[in-house]
């Protein structure tokens, strides 16, 4: 399955690799040899092309002036010059005539058959360059780009050595690991495929001409699912996908025509630097374990909290910090798993549910914001105490050797907690900031000190903000993500302060009233918690910290009856570990998930439920009052439960469903053909999404059949170490659905 795609439908719209299957040699020839010829580079003496082989034993070339005729394949096969076979490789012919057209033939055997492929190149006039398309009225967009982007991603997924490139008249927002568009812009993605890396192009864009092609040989750039120009229109994508053309590269410059699928023809035209990098000697990554040698020593190793990238911690030394996030069945707050782990990009879908690997989204050194392009890390425990290696290769050129020791999560004596909790007095309402999607608020208190909180636009308006779960923090450029806060311009005692890491846990109610408690880790390596609680735009109080927890939330109970069994349910609680359940005031449960299943219950009968939220943190929140409710079971029909002869109802679980994910539409729909369950996601950044809570994906609307559900809870995951399935186990309506999808969705 590719990885690469150009469904970049999202706000933030990351860097994607190209996945291509590398051919092999074969040493038993089952079927016909297949051979093609790509035209390259044109000089007036030379010419560059690519000749690609399959199932063959044996691969020669001719090239001849196109006025001596064309050799037959026995001719090229007895006198050509031998290439490998059964690979991309790419030829040039020196010594040509200037301005003379050529032939050129290859030829290709193996012991089922001879086959050949012609094609004719001409090379260029004495002294002179290539001449590109010339525009007119022949195009139907004639487009110069003022800014030019390009990323290197080497043969590694590829044939040839892949180069990224975005040409657009506004530029991009380019971020540590992702790529956003600008509104009213206009952006041609290319990529483009060389014969050389960037050690001999010293990181310039390779010069050349390049053709459209649907492989990624040598003298191609991608077609199709690899290549597109896309326009934004109002915050929206829309994509024009390229079929054929040519695209002549020269010294800082760009320049070709392409026809897209919709039969239209574009001359695009980029004039400026093509220069993208170092082009010093890159330094030799150190090995983690073997000799390491730390450039730069972290004196902490904090719990950042649970994200969509796995389990986050929060890494400071002197001068530099960083948050580094392992997969979920590997880190816990104060525990993680020994072992190798090697780097993977945030901007891979479904990144936590990838096996030995971990990634960052934020590093800061000597106060600047630093991509990184590969790396590794070591993990070594004895007992509570930790040795760790992480080596992270970054887009700066340097190459930063990470070691830590000491124990997880602890903040210890030094660079700790300062003088208490800092409690803020007024909170303006939220002003809409555009480019991040999110809400800005200023908080301040009588003694100077300050803040701006952003939250996400699904969870923040301009005089509240709404919670169903704690949010975690995230840099600024990521704040558009339900569940995420961030923060800047921090100022307490005088002081200013970045944070790099933390939690807050919220609540607040239909008339404006918000409670929060943060906990922020900073850059210096210190940490602070921060208080609120009143309404925006309004004084509230003398900025004491509260003396009594605060009551939880009381939960709304209601449920479903089936026979004698009965679904009971609730919303999630904002602040909750867990829910005692108590049933006519004997049975107790305690259960995590917002509903509990009765079976084998008396018929006919009526039963009193009761549901208490129990708090996470018991120094902020107190046991909820007792959310109360009754219900009868069915009367027995004869047949009693479970035998068939109860019809009063419908069961769900162990689904069998197909599913469907429009990314477009930011729709999942699960169905059997009878029954139809659909989620509107308000981000498609991750694999896991919580039903009208937060997560990854947050489902802002469930309906069944169309019509819109008054009350959902669960989990629905997508499996990507199954292929992609999806996983539901969720109560709708008081009906518990369970079960995974019988198809794939990517």
């Amino acid at each position: 399955m590719r990885i690469k795609s150009l469904l970049f439908l999202l706000a933030a719209l990351p860097l994607a690799f190209v996945a291509c299957k590398q051919s092999t040699s074969v040493d038993d020839v089952k079927s016909a040899a297949t051979i093609d010829i790509v035209a390259g580079e044109v000089t007036d003496a030379s010419l560059s092309f690519t000749v690609t082989s399959a199932d063959a034993e044996v691969v020669k070339y001719i090239v001849v002036e196109a006025a001596e005729g064309t050799p037959t394949a026995t001719e090229v096969l007895s006198n050509g010059k031998a290439i490998e076979a059964n690979k991309s490789v790419v030829c040039t012919e020196d010594n040509l005539k200037a301005e003379t057209e050529y032939t050129i033939v290859a030829a290709a055997q193996n012991v089922a058959s001879v086959v050949k492929k012609e094609i004719k190149m001409t090379t260029a006039k004495g002294g002179e360059e290539p001449e590109p398309p010339t525009p007119g009225d022949e195009y139907d967009v004639d487009f110069t780009a003022q800014e030019c982007y390009i990323a290197y991603y080497a043969d590694m997924y590829s044939d040839a050595y892949n180069y990224y490139v975005i040409i657009s008249d506004v530029g991009i927002i380019l971020g540590d690991d992702d790529i956003s568009y600008k509104d009213n812009g206009t952006y041609y993605i290319i990529d483009f495929y060389a014969a050389d890396a960037v050690e001999i192009t010293e990181y310039t864009l390779p010069n050349g001409t390049y053709k459209a092609a649907a492989s990624s040989a040598a003298g191609t750039f991608g077609v199709g699912d690899y290549g597109a120009t896309l326009t934004m229109v109002n915050g929206e994508p829309i994509y024009a996908i390229y079929e054929s053309g040519n695209i002549v590269v020269s010294d800082n410059k760009i320049e070709g025509e392409i026809t897209m699928e919709d039969g239209t023809k574009h001359h695009i035209l980029y004039e400026g630097s093509l220069y993208f990098g170092d082009s010093g000697e890159e330094p030799v990554p150190p090995t983690p374990g073997d000799d390491f040698e730390a450039t730069h020593t972290a004196t902490k190793w904090l719990w950042g909290g649970p994200t969509s990238y796995g389990n986050k911690y929060a890494v400071m030394g002197d001068n530099f910090s960083l948050d580094i996030h392992f997969p979920t069945q590997y880190a816990q707050q104060t525990a993680l798993a020994e072992g190798e782990y090697i780097w993977t990009s945030t901007t891979w879908f479904g990144y936590n549910d990838f096996d030995n690997e971990f990634t960052t989204r934020s590093f800061n050194v000597d106060g600047t914001d630093v991509a990184v392009d590969a790396g590794s890390a070591l993990v070594v425990a004895q007992g509570d105490e930790y040795h760790i290696e992480v080596v992270l290769e970054c887009r700066d050129g340097n190459i930063y050797a990470i070691e830590y020791n000491g124990k997880l999560d602890d903040k210890g004596t030094t660079g700790g907690d300062d003088e208490g909790p800092v409690t803020f007095t007024y909170m303006s309402n939220g002003s809409y900031n555009n480019m991040f999607y999110c809400y800005e608020y200023e908080l301040t208190n009588d003694k100077g000190d300050t803040m701006v909180l952003l939250i996400n636009d699904t969870q923040g308006s301009e005089n509240n903000i709404y919670s169903d779960d704690s949010f975690a923090w995230t840099t600024r450029d990521y704040c558009y993500y339900a569940g995420d806060f961030s923060t800047y311009g921090i100022k307490v005692g005088g002081m200013s302060y970045d944070a790099i890491s933390g939690a807050m846990a919220l609540v607040s109610d239909d008339n404006g009233t918000i409670e929060f408690t943060m906990s922020l880790n900073f850059s210096n390596g210190s940490s602070r918690e921060f208080l609120f609680a009143g309404k925006m735009g309004e004084e509230n109080g003398g900025g004491t910290t509260p003396s009594e927890p605060t009551k939880l939330a009381t939960p709304s109970v209601s449920g479903i009856v089936e026979g004698n069994s009965a679904t009971i349910s609730w919303q999630d609680v904002a602040g909750a570990k867990d829910y005692t359940v108590t049933l006519n005031g004997t049975q107790v449960n305690t259960v995590s998930t917002a509903y509990i299943v009765y079976t084998d219950l008396e018929y006919n009968t009526t039963y009193s439920v009761s549901v208490v939220a129990n708090p996470a943190d018991t120094s902020l929140y107190s046991a909820s009052d007792a959310g109360t409710a009754t219900f009868t079971t069915e009367a027995d029909n004869g047949g009693g439960a479970g035998d068939g002869g109860n019809t009063g109802g419908e069961s769900f679980e162990n689904w069998v469903f197909n599913a469907t994910l429009n990314q477009g539409a930011k729709l999942l729909t699960l169905t059997d053909g009878t029954r139809t369950v659909t989620f509107t996601l308000s981000e498609i950044a991750g694999a896991t999404f919580v039903i009208n809570g937060t997560g990854t994906l947050n489902a802002t609307n469930v309906t069944v059949d169309g019509v819109e559900t008054s009350d959902a809870s669960g989990s629905v995951h997508m499996l990507a170490a199954n292929n992609y399935h999806i996983v539901i186990d969720a109560v709708i309506n008081g009906v518990k659905y369970t079960g995974t999808s019988s198809n794939a969705v990517v």
